[in-house]
């Protein structure tokens, strides 16, 4: 039983990376998808803030055709934060991303009370560097970015402050990576 425990430990430890990577000539986190997966990392990072500004670069990787074609529209997730102190599928903000009609599609991506919206804020490009908001204002969030249409989108009222954790980059949808898939960040959180 010992032994079995141990295997186990030693496969979580490997499958579970809890490290981010820097490319130390830009700064930018590196999160990786590998091919079969969801999550580029497993790790708790606790968020206190009233938003977020990141700057994201998306490469070749982010183009993908999968399996199901009803899937497709399926939106993956670049970067947010869970809020009011309840889990990310009851509350958070953050932006979405898929690879839809020959686009690379930007989205404003919130639960709130368990219930999901999303909503376009445009396509980017490959390879270029992409500023972007997350803006808790009262009872919305503010979604910005260079270049994008802005969105609001309800909160809840009188949230529960608390703790609250940085959601990261996670591909799905219903259908793992097909391939693997890289994307670079800058992040930082507005006090």
């Amino acid at each position: 039983m010992k032994r079995l425990s141990a295997v186990f430990a030693v496969i979580l430890f490997v499958g579970c990376n809890q490290t981010i990577d820097i490319d130390p000539d830009t700064g930018f986190e590196i999160f990786t998808i590998s091919q079969g997966n969801h999550s580029s990392i497993l790790r708790n990072e606790p968020f206190t803030g009233t938003g977020i500004r990141v700057t994201a670069i998306f490469d070749e990787s982010a183009e993908y055709t999968l399996d199901v074609a009803s899937d497709q529209a399926d939106i993956n997730k670049l970067v947010g934060f869970s809020d009011c102190h309840q889990d990310h599928q009851s509350e958070s903000a953050r932006i979405g991303w898929r690879w839809y009609q020959d686009q690379l599609q930007l989205l404003a991506y919130t639960y709130r009370e368990g219930q999901l919206s999303f909503e376009l804020m445009g396509t980017v490009d490959f390879n270029k560097e992409i500023d972007l908001e997350i803006l808790i204002d009262g009872d919305t969030y503010q979604y910005s970015g260079t270049g994008l249409s802005s969105v609001t989108m309800q909160r809840t009222q009188n949230c529960e402050t608390g703790d609250n954790y940085w959601l990261w980059p996670y591909f799905g949808g219903d259908q793992p990576a097909p391939h693997e898939v890289t994307i670079k960040l800058k992040r930082e959180v507005i006090e």
